[in-house]
């Protein structure tokens, strides 16, 4: 992959909106709870270790949602008052998640009160809002004052969910348990009965001698400025207001398509592109106009855009690297499906992403979670410059190895918890805890001789405790034969070091570029974090700590298993202080060299943690991880016999096929079994590969 698209901007292909956007928000008046509220909450506080959380929501399996009130047009509004916090000697704290239903659409308020123990007002409460039936679409704010007003959301009829907390205890706020509060949930509907009409039309078209259109959050907002636009008509004026960018208008898109004289073939989004990979594709849109939405993505306006089909070849990650020297552009890319026509009254719904990060000469976008076979439509538009001659080149990274986000796995009392396993230096003599994660490598084109993957990029799913000093990110990958622990001294394969991300993905996603070949096989990854630049030693003999907590709970994952029951291979430390000689220079692959470690163990929970109700048998054990890379072509028939793919027919290759003797791989002659022939064939090649 180019050098650049690793330092490019990532775009997630699935959208998930997170739990934990915090920003300050502002309050007034009276800072008072509702000592007779219409609901209470009906858990006992504070979280206590072994036991269930009633209201614990979407952190418990399955989600534990306390029912609350009906907003309607004839009940409006309705309180709730309970009590949480942190604690700084548990480090946890208590969330409160209650379900309300909504009859009819509406607008609806949340605002929230919320004092300290003594009465005083609470200067870090935490308010939440989403759909119950998507623990994903919570989003929500850290207010400073008391009371707080989260800002205001249209709903259609459903049921919603509202959540409240504190920050997390400090040294400063050790504990704020049991700190009171009370929410107000109220509604607003609509005073024109034109919004939302079956009779109306779409709120970005002009309909004369009708008032009002169908999107009822827009029409009530242009509306509100203009009430002649429900009361006569919803004309131009009305229209053209509802196409603009917030906070002026409601950003509805109308798709249209003008292209003028001299305008390049692309101009239109219907009619774009179709392009491959690794292969740059030049375009000129100095005569291009402008048919894609403009409704402030990445915080400017996109003019003179022209526009690339890409279908992504398997699940992977697309890159783009544009160059434009005139001129500079934003890159946004929309999910197409599973067809190549496109439909442009449909680009507002099916936008994924866009990018406007390094300023005049272009910009590099990897789009991470592509589906094969699903064609992605990319926009290319300028922002400032002058329009003219510039390039696209794509590319693309498959799955090589891929076990699923993480999910909650749950403790002995059923409560679901995000469980890291800690890998690093994490003691204070700074001994290391390892993970051997096993994973399978397979065929590139499913067929044999076996072939090769270029590894690329490597994303381990964890987080950095608290008090850790992470600043290296290692990697050893192990050879596997079936679930026997690997030798420290003999098994290694690969090994490297890259700087610990400045930041981790929205699922605790660590990258690790690397470039790496490795034949199709079975291996184990270990991935551990180090405060300097000597992954095998334990922090270099420093007295800090480092730990890379590698998230478990993976639903794909693989987990060794004997025949006595599931368990993961864990080093207790591992390799003690280790020789002077164990070094790996940042940016290679060259393995540890020398010492012979403490080993790897099985390990289990002891009845701590398990599956929660209705995950896989093992699950509570699998590492997440996935793993990112280019096939590498088979060797030619000139060297059939080079089985492992290491450039010599040799004692391994020999090996390999006597354990297949009798099978139907490594079938050397093409009579379908290893035997007699095929072990000649292997000898008469043996040696270095022409």
């Amino acid at each position: 992959m180019n050098d650049r698209s690793r330092l490019a901007s990532v775009l997630a292909g699935t959208t998930v909106l997170a739990g934990s956007l915090f920003i300050t928000a502002t309050a007034s008046a009276q800072c008072t709870v509702n000592p007779n509220p219409n609901f209470t909450q009906n858990d006992g506080g504070c979280p206590v270790a072994g036991q269930s959380d009633s209201n614990g929501g979407c952190n418990q399996v399955p989600a534990a949602f306390q029912t609350t009130g009906t907003i309607s047009s004839a009940n409006t509004s309705f309180t709730i008052g309970g009590t949480c916090g942190a604690s700084l000697a548990s480090n946890n704290r208590d969330l409160d998640w209650y379900s309300f239903t909504v009859t009819e659409a509406c607008f609806i308020n949340l605002s929230l009160v919320m004092t300290n123990t003594n009465g005083t007002p609470a200067g870090d409460s935490q308010m939440f809002f989403g759909r119950v039936d998507d623990c994903d679409s919570f989003f929500g704010f850290q207010y400073g004052a008391c009371p707080a007003a989260f800002e205001e959301q249209f709903v259609e009829p459903g049921t919603y969910g509202v959540v409240v907390t504190r920050a997390f205890a400090t040294a400063t706020t050790p504990d704020t348990c049991n700190s009171p509060y009370t929410i107000t949930v109220s509604a607003r509907f609509s005073q024109f009965p034109e919004c939302g009409s079956p009779a109306a039309g779409n709120c970005g078209v002009a309909t004369p001698g009708t008032g009002g259109c169908q999107d009822v959050s827009c029409c009530d907002f242009i509306c509100a400025i203009d009430p002649l636009c429900c009361a006569i008509q919803w004309d131009a004026t009305c229209a053209t207001t509802a196409q603009l960018a917030p906070p002026n208008g409601c950003g509805i898109f109308v798709y249209e398509c003008n292209p003028p004289a001299n305008a390049p073939a692309n101009d239109c989004a219907t009619a774009a592109a179709t392009v491959g990979f690794d292969t740059p594709t030049a375009f000129n849109n100095a005569n291009a106009s402008t048919d894609g939405p403009n409704n402030g993505q990445c915080a400017t306006n996109t003019t003179k855009d022209v526009w690339f089909l890409v279908q992504a070849p398997s699940d992977g990650n697309m890159t783009i690297v544009a160059d434009t020297p005139g001129q500079d552009i934003v890159v946004s890319v929309y999910a197409n499906g599973d067809s190549s026509t496109v439909n442009g009254a449909q680009l507002a719904n099916n936008y994924i992403g866009c990018v406007n990060a390094v300023g005049a000469g272009g910009e590099a976008v990897v789009l991470t979670g592509t589906v094969e076979g699903e064609w992605y439509l990319w926009r290319v538009g300028q922002v400032t410059g002058t329009g003219g001659a510039g390039t696209v080149e794509f590319s693309f990274e498959r799955v090589v190895w891929d076990t699923g986000v993480h999910v909650a796995i749950c403790d002995a009392a059923g409560g679901a918890v995000n469980l890291g396993l800690s890998s690093g230096a994490i003691s204070a003599t700074s001994t290391q805890r390892w993970l051997a994660v096993p994973f399978t490598v397979d065929d590139p084109d499913g067929a044999g001789p076996q072939t090769s993957w270029n590894l690329t990029l490597m994303q381990p799913e964890g987080f950095q405790p608290a008090g850790t000093v992470n600043e290296r990110l290692n990697w050893i990958i192990w050879s596997r034969n079936g679930f026997v622990a690997p030798n420290y001294a003999t098994d290694q394969v690969a090994s490297g070091q890259v700087a610990y991300p400045a930041a981790l993905g929205p699922n605790g996603e660590a990258d690790i570029p690397m470039d790496l070949d490795l034949p199709a096989g079975d291996y184990y990854l270990t991935v551990f974090a180090s405060a300097v630049g000597n992954p095998c030693r334990p922090s270099d003999g420093q007295p800090v700590l480092s730990n890379f907590a590698w998230f478990v709970g993976a639903p794909n994952g693989l987990v060794p298993n004997t025949g006595t029951g599931f368990f993961g291979l864990r080093s207790v430390t591992m390799p003690g202080s280790g020789p002077a000689n164990e070094v790996v220079i940042a940016g290679t692959q060259n393995p540890c060299e020398g010492g012979t470690g403490g080993g790897f163990l099985v390990y289990g929970y002891g009845g701590a943690f398990t599956e929660c109700a209705g995950q896989p048998a093992g699950q509570s054990l699998a590492n997440a991880f996935r793993v990112f890379g280019t096939p590498i072509e088979a060797k030619g028939p000139a060297c059939p016999t080079d089985i492992d793919g290491d450039g010599t027919t040799g004692a391994s290759d020999l090996s390999t096929l006597l354990n297949g003797w009798g099978t139907a791989s490594p079938d050397l002659d093409g009579d379908g079994t290893v035997g007699a022939s095929d072990l000649s064939t292997l000898l008469n090649g043996w040696g270095a590969c022409p």
